[in-house]
């Protein structure tokens, strides 16, 4: 939720000096956006705290539209500062799969801060089905990872940045299997990485 947050709060300042905007329009929006979030924090602290718990005794997934969540968290990050093209590619149809909203919208906003952060220019979001899975690939062209710390970028606080907690990418793979779903990381130095996470359909008779 910081993220949405800070990301709102970037695009109120560039906006309260844009005589083209509306400023009372946009800040009315933020208003409610980060007030949507300190909610969304509050649930999230509560969740970090079952981050050892069991995965029998999590709540169950659900169908979750990957598509809806696709397009609002590149939307959210193209109100952030820099000069970043964000794209969600293969998001025109709804992707149903068994996730949960609120953890999957996590998981997606932690991969592109992660791309802003190594300095990328483009990033796309893809998603498609694959061999009865829904694969949703982050493509980036930052600054990538070194080959000796690739193995560890899912190990619980660890980080490549000095501000890093270490946790993103930890809690984002543990609430992923959760699913039933994986991830993985493909990088070349100076040409940026690839996230996958992927996720069985909705089992038969939910939406697809």
């Amino acid at each position: 939720p910081l993220t949405p947050m800070r990301l709102g709060m970037q695009h109120l300042l560039r906006a309260r000096n844009d005589p083209r905007v509306n400023f009372d329009v946009v800040l009315n929006e933020h208003i409610e956006r980060v007030l949507n979030e300190i909610d969304r924090l509050d649930e999230i602290a509560r969740a970090f705290s079952r981050y050892g718990t069991a995965p029998v005794d999590r709540p169950a997934p659900e169908p979750v539209d990957v598509s809806r969540i696709a397009l609002d968290v590149t939307g959210l990050e193209q109100l952030g500062a820099g000069d970043v093209r964000w794209v969600a590619e293969g998001a025109s149809v709804p992707r149903w799969v068994m996730a949960r909203d609120g953890e999957l919208r996590e998981v997606l906003l932690n991969v592109l801060e992660n791309a802003r952060m190594a300095n990328a220019r483009n990033v796309t979001l893809h998603i498609t089905r694959v061999e009865g899975m829904i694969e949703v690939s982050v493509n980036d062209d930052g600054t990538g990872i070194l080959a000796d710390v690739l193995p560890r970028i899912f190990e619980p606080h660890f980080s490549t940045r000095t501000s890093g907690s270490g946790l993103g990418l930890a809690i984002s793979r543990r609430l992923i299997e959760g699913w039933g779903g994986t991830i993985a990381v493909e990088t070349v130095i100076g040409t940026g990485k690839r996230k996958r996470t992927s996720r069985g359909p909705v089992p038969a008779g939910g939406p697809r």
